[in-house]
């Protein structure tokens, strides 16, 4: 037997080797789903064979979606498949802009928002990015709880963070290579996304001074002043009636 024919046979047993480790992990992934949604009266979606299932429903109070999402290589050239957990949030931020961290990044910088700030704190990192279209708003919202737990989360390993913030919708969503075959991991992931969104939901007080704030800037004209002297000159007249 030649050489060539023991580098197929090693290709050949790799292939397949990689094979049923996939379609092992496949399916212990739908079983997992289909546990938790089961658990938690979630809708169930099959998809094909070797594709992974979809999730949806409402859960502790919170819109959620789980689901395999694609994301492109810088090059254009190639897919890659992560888990996508999404929650769609109650309340509506008086700002439109977004947060993100890895490979959500590129897709923030090509939205439409004008302005970008950096938090004042040495935790953050520079490969994250914030980006609105009314800074000041947004750094009123941002204390320092929020932006320590979104700083906190974003320095997770395989976790892209995107909160995105529109007057049609607030979605807080995260992307990761991991299956989340497992039952207990998949929903521990999930309630520490739950927890983070309930920290940014707005509360009732905040709603109001940020509208508030919002309303202000919209609102603000130049401040003409008249001194008593010239009230004193000016008359008013008045239609005489038909």
């Amino acid at each position: 037997m030649s050489i060539w024919f023991f580098i197929w046979l090693s290709v050949s047993l790799l292939l397949l080797g990689f094979s049923a480790w996939t379609f092992y992990i496949v399916l212990q992934q739908k079983k997992a789903w289909r546990e938790f949604s089961k658990k938690n009266k979630l809708r169930y979606r099959k998809t094909s064979f070797m594709n992974s299932p979809k999730i949806n429903g409402l859960y502790k109070d919170f819109a959620l979606g789980i689901f395999t999402s694609e994301h492109q290589s810088g090059d254009g050239r190639a897919t890659r498949k992560m888990t996508a957990i999404e929650i769609e949030m109650k309340s509506r931020l008086p700002v439109s802009g977004a947060i993100g961290s890895g490979g959500m990044v590129p897709i923030i910088q090509s939205l439409d928002f004008p302005e970008e700030f950096k938090p004042d704190t040495k935790d953050w990192s520079q490969e994250y990015i914030i980006r609105c279209d009314q800074t000041k708003i947004l750094k009123e919202y941002l204390n320092p709880q929020r932006i320590e737990a979104l700083d906190r989360f974003m320095k997770r390993k395989n976790i892209w963070l995107i909160y995105l913030f529109k007057p049609q919708g607030t979605i807080l969503r995260i992307d990761t290579p991991e299956p989340l075959e497992r039952l207990n991991k998949l929903e521990k992931t999930v309630d520490e996304l739950i927890e983070l969104a309930r920290l940014l939901e707005l509360q009732k007080e905040e709603s109001s001074k940020l509208s508030m704030l919002k309303t202000q800037k919209e609102m603000k004209t130049p401040v003409v002043e008249i001194h008593d002297d010239e009230i004193k000159n000016i008359t008013i007249e008045l239609e005489d009636p038909e």
